[in-house]
């Protein structure tokens, strides 16, 4: 008989981790051993238990799953990751640093068996020739074909959720604790998704956020008056315009300038 698979979980929300390990007790051949809540912790206990595979939450305060993934490479340990996220957009990231998989919450029970199954066929490859391990493009383009809405960003609204190309956004403004999405002065829709999480799942290269209220797309920017402490950005002929503090424009120009 086959050992079994010794897995271990890490999510900041202890009922994620309950939801997984349901999932995963039903799967004959899953042995979970061991679990914790708290990222900083993440490194020790995968050195400490060694396990086959990882499943590893991105978005986690204090230490997201890159982080912990990256360090987890650089101590030597190779265990098999599967990141468990609910942001569509994260799994680009994920393949950047060659995870074997990636699970959207709320888990399917199919997915994860799916995704145990890769694991297991591609341990039995690996046995019987040592020398077929599957290169890294290859674990890469595996997971680009199962990409969803390529490109898009998901995010709730009171109804329900909207699916965004983020090149669509000229800016976002805070409405307390909920967001307002702008196209153009006649299109804009209300997301309940407070601006310090859109700025974190945002492309990191393509928006900058000018305040603490507003994030602008940088594609749309035009200029920036330092003494009226202003910044423009256009769009089909449109003009906008902020006010921006006079410390973000110096780090703005820093940023653009990188």
């Amino acid at each position: 008989m086959n050992p079994p698979i010794r897995a271990v979980i890490i999510d900041d929300e202890i009922n994620a981790i309950r939801t997984l390990e349901k999932v995963l007790k039903e799967i004959p051949g899953i042995e979970i051993a061991g679990e914790a809540c708290d990222p900083a912790t993440a490194g020790e206990i995968v050195a400490d238990i060694k396990p086959d595979i990882l499943f590893l939450d991105i978005q986690m305060p204090g230490k997201n799953g890159f982080e912990i993934a990256r360090e987890i490479q650089k101590a030597g340990l190779s265990p098999e990751i599967i990141f468990v996220t609910a942001f569509d957009q994260f799994a680009i990231e994920a393949i950047r640093n060659a995870a074997f998989d990636y699970i959207l919450k709320p888990v399917n029970p199919a997915e994860l068996n799916a995704a145990i199954t890769r694991f297991r066929e591609r341990k039995l490859n690996r046995a019987a020739d040592k020398t077929g391990e599957q290169s890294i493009s290859a674990r890469l383009d595996a997971l680009v074909s199962r990409l969803p809405a390529q490109g898009k960003l998901k995010f709730s609204t009171g109804s329900g959720f909207i699916m965004v190309n983020p090149d669509d956004i000229v800016y976002i403004e805070a409405d307390w604790n909920y967001s307002e999405i702008y196209y153009n002065d006649e299109k804009h829709e209300m997301i309940t998704t407070n601006i310090g999480s859109i700025e974190k799942i945002l492309p990191a290269q393509g928006f900058y956020r000018i305040s603490r209220s507003v994030i602008i797309n940088l594609s749309y920017l035009n200029r920036v008056n330092r003494k009226k402490r202003i910044a423009f950005l256009t769009k089909d002929g449109k003009e906008y315009t902020f006010k921006i503090p006079l410390l973000n424009i110096r780090k703005m120009e820093r940023f653009l300038e990188q």
